[in-house]
């Protein structure tokens, strides 16, 4: 049976088995490479601990280079991207996730194959932290990162702007040892958890729960689009856009949304992002205009509006009190 097999042009399948052989059954880094015919694909796979495994990847390109991964397996997988651009979906799903340097997104694959197309480029380099979802499931189940239709759920969690060197615990770390392969176990959970911790729990509605008075197509609709809007906080489709993917009209989204948020689809929107710029002002030291941009805000000067009239004080004042 083949584990790594061309299924269209220069697009390759990685299965189960092929994952399996790749991670290995010892210690260490090992080193690989796909067919590439336009330029070459490399990457390191390290197996840290029970259910967690690092894969670190280059790509350089002349061409545009496609691949297809079937885990066999429900993993969630925090990608950080280290430079360049890919272009990743799941399932059947169009390829709409866009992963650019400094990037950080999680993906939760409970029963479908992930695809990747990395365009022609000099360097695109990510690497991909995959935990088994019977160990994180429960984690992010309460961080709002339930199972969706399709079996995936893809969401843009932040930027690291120092790159590499915010992740050289795991990097530099030659897992040869029981004690190497702690440290990273402990390096990639810390990662985890720090990543996690702004998501927020959208929360199931169940017959108790707000906008239960709402029919179930209505509900699924107004789920599906605060799940678009929560998987890139920055780059949010337009209202005409998500009512189209809701299967409603605009006004009748609002509407809905209220039921179930108490507010409309873009004020919920502005506190997700205050949200997460509160969690980057206590966390980073990223400035004040380019936490502003990260988390969607216009300009700093919108940001610093909104943020004084959620807090009373400016998001400099915020961040000195931390």
């Amino acid at each position: 049976m083949n584990i790594l097999r061309k299924t269209g042009p220069d697009v390759f399948q990685v299965g189960p088995q092929m994952l399996a052989h790749l991670a290995g059954p010892g210690a260490g880094w090992r080193d690989h490479a796909l067919p590439c015919a336009d330029g070459a694909v490399r990457f390191r796979t390290g197996r840290v601990g029970p259910g967690i495994t690092l894969t670190s990847s280059e790509c350089r390109l002349g061409g545009d280079y496609r691949s297809r991964i079937d885990h066999g397996a429900a993993v969630g997988v925090l990608a950080f991207g280290l430079s360049g651009t890919s272009l990743f979906g799941c399932g059947d799903a169009a390829l709409r996730h866009t992963v650019r340097a400094g990037d950080v997104w999680l993906f939760r694959l409970d029963d479908a194959p992930i695809a990747r197309l990395t365009p022609a480029q000099e360097l695109a380099g990510m690497l991909a932290v995959k935990f088994d979802l019977d160990r994180i499931g429960e984690v992010l189940d309460g961080a709002g990162l339930n199972r969706m239709p399709g079996g995936t759920r893809a969401v843009r969690l932040g930027r690291s702007e120092s790159g590499a060197d915010r992740l050289r615990l795991l990097l530099n770390n030659g897992l040869a040892s029981p004690l190497d392969r702690l440290m990273a176990e402990s390096a990639a959970l810390g990662l985890l958890a720090h990543w996690l911790a702004p998501v927020v729990d959208a929360g199931p509605m169940g017959d108790g729960a707000p906008g239960a008075a709402l029919g179930r197509a209505e509900r699924c609709g107004v789920a599906r689009v605060a799940d678009m809007l929560l998987s890139d906080l920055c780059h949010p489709p337009s209202l005409e856009r998500l009512a189209e993917a809701a299967g409603m009209s605009h006004a009748r989204l609002n509407r809905c949304f209220r039921k179930v948020y108490g507010q409309t689809v873009f004020a919920w929107l502005r506190d997700r992002r205050l949200e997460r710029a509160e969690h980057c002002l206590k966390n980073s030291d990223e400035s004040i205009t380019g936490i502003a941009f990260l988390c969607g805000f216009s300009s700093s000067s919108h940001f610093a509006a909104a943020f004084r009239e959620r807090h009373g004080c400016t998001p400099a004042e915020f961040r000195q009190r931390r």
